[in-house]
């Protein structure tokens, strides 16, 4: 259930319901984290920031990603506007569970690449809704699961509605999260929906898709919004478009090298 894997593009499981019957919370998400999402992935995408006096803030992204052997990697960079510009992010999601994820964040104004803090992700990725845990992801050992309803649907689609709760205090400080309630779409494994309690300043996010279809056989989210609400007031919120989506491409691997992040793209 990794948000990076959703702006990576989310894949697709070729499983009969008859085969879905039965599974419990945790198998469930462990499909969701296991699906398919092609060997690399290069698009373009959209960031809307909008305030709570609609205010918004357009920001321009290329992404990149590619799995190898032990370690999934990806890397964003900013090509607009000029604030902005030419800052990249750059993830490593090792398969290895007992091994931290490392990322780095270069900051073209400062002229330097800082690794980004292993025991606290929670704070806004780029002035946006997501958070660095949101984009790289956390295990899904780390939670507690249980199944609320077992069937919910999401505009028309037949849903798990999945409550997912911290083992530690220390999936809370890196996630900046209390629990997470989860729509499951049954004929894909996608998350389709979500609200996330946050820990800091009794906030509540909603997290929601559109625009869903599939490339070369791969189901892909078109269109991503999380929004952050205090005392059921919008506070702030943020709109993640995918454009030009291709898979399994010729990605070299020199593009996930920390000393790409400055060189850029």
């Amino acid at each position: 259930m990794k948000i990076r894997r959703i702006l990576a593009g989310l894949g697709v499981l070729f499983l009969s319901s008859s085969m879905t019957l039965g599974m419990t919370a945790f198998e469930i998400m462990q499909k969701v984290d296991d699906r398919e999402t092609g060997e690399t992935q290069i698009s373009t995408a959209t960031m809307t920031l909008i305030d709570k006096k609609d205010r918004k803030r357009v920001r321009k992204l290329k992404l990149f990603s590619k799995k190898f052997e032990d370690v999934d990697k990806s890397i964003s960079f900013f090509i607009s506007p000029t604030d902005v510009k030419d800052t990249s992010f750059l993830s490593y999601d090792w398969n290895d569970e007992q091994k931290e994820d490392d990322s780095w964040l270069y900051l073209p104004a400062m002229q330097q690449v800082n690794r980004t803090a292993a025991g606290d992700k929670s704070n806004s990725w780029m002035g946006s809704d997501f958070t660095f845990s949101d984009v790289e992801g956390a295990e899904v050992n780390e939670y507690s699961y249980k199944i609320l309803s077992e069937s919910d649907p999401v505009d028309g689609h037949d849903c798990w509605k999945i409550e997912a709760i911290p083992k530690s205090k220390e999936v809370i400080k890196k996630t900046g999260y209390l629990k997470t309630v989860n729509w499951i779409r049954k004929d894909a494994f996608l998350i389709v929906r979500g609200i996330n309690y946050v820990k800091k300043g009794k906030r509540v996010k909603y997290y929601s898709t559109k625009n869903i279809k599939q490339i070369n056989g791969i189901w892909t989210i078109g269109t991503i919004q999380m929004v952050t609400t205090k005392n059921k007031k919008v506070q702030h919120s943020s709109i993640f478009r995918l454009e030009d989506v291709s898979y399994n491409n010729d990605v070299s691997d020199q593009m996930f090298e920390v000393e790409t992040m400055q060189r850029g793209f």
